[in-house]
């Protein structure tokens, strides 16, 4: 029983592996932060500083794919809801006083689903029409 590896320990490697949106450069914010500005320029201390960049490396992965990319893409995912439920189409007034409870209801199923979607996937970001 000693030898086999605690269930924590296989959770972090399968949360780095379930978000592919981690795989774009553009949702990696800690790591390219890190990348930009503790990298040494030397490659002897690049050698020198692995033992610690390689844990580091691997926190700011994790950072940017469980709490990072997560929280930016909440205003996409609530624009999305918004657009989708909310905005105004050509009904009448009766069909939306009648449609107002079920937006309600379905709204944050709409903006809990496209949330998670954006977090795990690469989706682009959204286009605000100025």
């Amino acid at each position: 029983m000693a030898n086999r590896p605690h269930r924590s320990t296989l959770l972090l490697p399968l949360a780095l592996a379930a978000s592919c949106a981690i795989a774009e450069p553009d949702n990696r914010r800690t790591l390219n932060a890190l990348d930009a500005h503790l990298t040494p320029s030397s490659t002897s201390a690049r050698w020198l500083a692995s033992p610690v960049a390689l844990p580091v490396g691997v926190l700011g992965v994790a950072t940017d794919a469980l709490i990072v990319h997560p929280c930016c893409v909440l205003d996409d995912a609530w624009g999305d809801t918004v657009e989708w439920l909310w905005e105004p189409r050509e009904e009448s007034r009766f069909r939306s006083a009648v449609m107002t409870p079920l937006r309600v209801i379905a709204s944050p199923i709409v903006f809990l689903g496209d949330w998670l979607g954006r977090a795990t996937f690469a989706v682009p970001p959204r286009k605000e029409d100025a």
